[in-house]
């Protein structure tokens, strides 16, 4: 094994979260395939969920899909996205954006800061070295 990224699991919202995330952190959705796509029979009403995804940002790299009948995922607070800039500025600006309809967990300072988005995602920012 030599590569280990984050994956999202959603409700349904995967897409919405993903256009969300690109506009906080300038990213973008690298490769996004529906339900439609995926290489087993389509529950009805499910063609339009997110089978599989990915998205980059810099060096901010994660895979999402949306959950399937039978299994559901139940938002929770099991894990959080750390990421890091050497810019204080970028680093606030990513803080409110993420924090906007969202909880702020511990206030952005100098260097570090945690926030739950309006999806229930945690993110941790922190001052890196560049």
């Amino acid at each position: 094994m030599n590569l280990a990224i984050p994956y999202l699991m959603f409700s349904g919202n995967c897409h919405e979260a993903l256009q969300f995330y690109e506009s906080c952190l300038d990213g973008k959705i690298t490769s996004l395939r529906t339900v439609a796509e995926a290489p087993f029979d389509v529950p009805k009403g499910m063609e339009d969920r997110i089978f599989d995804s990915e998205f980059k940002a810099g060096s901010v790299h994660f895979k999402a899909s949306d959950d399937m009948p039978g299994n559901e995922v139940t938002v929770g607070s099991n894990f959080a996205l750390f990421i890091g800039s050497p810019d204080a500025d970028e680093r606030q600006r990513v803080f409110e954006k993420l924090s906007e309809n969202g909880n702020v967990t511990f206030p952005l300072d100098n260097n570090f800061g945690m926030v739950t988005d309006k999806f229930n995602i945690q993110w941790m920012i922190a001052r890196t070295d560049a």
